[in-house]
């Protein structure tokens, strides 16, 4: 007897899929979501594998192809905060979907979570910690949205501890972990009805995805890879920093670093390398650093100019 929870994250395939491409898309889903933890840990295997050929045979297979159907968008953590709290349905049109999550394929922003949370085990922490190797606490982090995924993980994911949250919870969550220094990512999957629907509390030591984009910058890769940036970049008052090392030390991106010329330290930002997340704009002890928009890094993830511009 397949359960209802099933047939219904069946059903979604139907907005974005005709034919075999359907089916196939059904079956990926359906293991996607009850392998969370196998599936993350074989496709970095995969990806670190694809990571020693040269650069067009990584570039052809794991951003070409696996990317444009498997990405994130940077949220920064007021937004994080407010697509979790959101009250109304939201179902932005394509054409405007895509100028935010810039990708072909993969990108519907529809959001209809109103009492329907759940909490996962990250399977990111998770295999750091399966392979023995240090990982972040807590590991109980990935927020699921919406009632066709959270009904499916709460029926079929205890292996990973998928219990329904309330509001105020998840909340709580994203606060403890932007005071972590997370980055805060949703991702989006063709196998699951093309749409997003999980919230990522991300850190360089464990996140597949900036492992992915780090690996992809050392390949020499330019443009987007699997993660898009947030719309801003940070910026730093120059005379007003310390120079005390502390964003250096915190941001997951590499995009800072400290030279010393004629004795005299000195803080260099690059903005190309700079995704916009804001981990450097909490820790900066001397309020140096605000993040600024940056037109070069794509329309912003913002709930309330998306709400705006849904239809219901």
């Amino acid at each position: 007897m397949i359960k209802k929870s099933t047939r219904n994250f069946w059903k979604i395939q139907k907005e974005g899929a005709w034919g075999i491409q359907r089916i196939l898309n059904m079956i990926h889903g359906y293991m996607y979501y009850t392998l969370y933890d196998h599936y993350v840990t074989s496709s970095l295997v995969l990806l670190r594998f694809l990571g020693k050929f040269p650069k067009f045979i990584y570039q052809v297979i794991a951003i070409d192809f696996l990317a444009t159907r498997f990405h994130c968008k940077i949220l920064t953590y007021e937004n994080a905060r407010k697509l979790v709290a959101l009250e109304e349905s939201v179902v932005l049109p394509t054409e405007k979907s895509k100028k935010i999550i810039p990708w072909e394929i993969a990108n519907k922003l529809i959001f209809n979570h109103k009492n329907h949370l759940a909490i996962v085990d990250c399977p990111c922490r998770l295999e750091k910690k399966t392979a023995g190797k240090k990982y972040c606490e807590p590991v109980h982090t990935c927020v699921f949205m919406g009632k066709t995924s959270v009904d499916f993980i709460t029926s079929h994911m205890s292996r990973m501890h998928g219990t329904r949250a309330a509001k105020e919870q998840v909340l709580n969550l994203l606060k403890e972990q932007h005071q972590r220094g997370m980055v805060f990512t949703i991702w989006f999957k063709d196998a699951t009805g093309y749409r997003g629907g999980v919230l990522c509390s991300c850190c360089s030591c464990c996140c597949a995805g900036m492992e992915v984009e780090l690996l992809s910058r050392k390949k020499g890769i330019q443009g987007l890879k699997l993660t898009a940036p947030s719309g801003y970049s940070a910026v730093t008052d120059l005379q007003t920093c310390n120079v005390c090392g502390k964003c250096i030390q915190a941001c997951p991106y590499q995009a800072r670093q400290i030279i010393e010329t004629d004795g005299e330290k000195r803080l260099i930002e690059s903005i190309e390398l700079c995704m916009g997340c804001g981990v450097c704009v909490d820790i900066c002890p001397a309020n140096a650093i605000a993040l600024k928009v940056d037109p070069e890094k794509g329309e912003i993830f913002d709930v309330d100019l998306i709400v705006q511009q849904a239809s219901i």
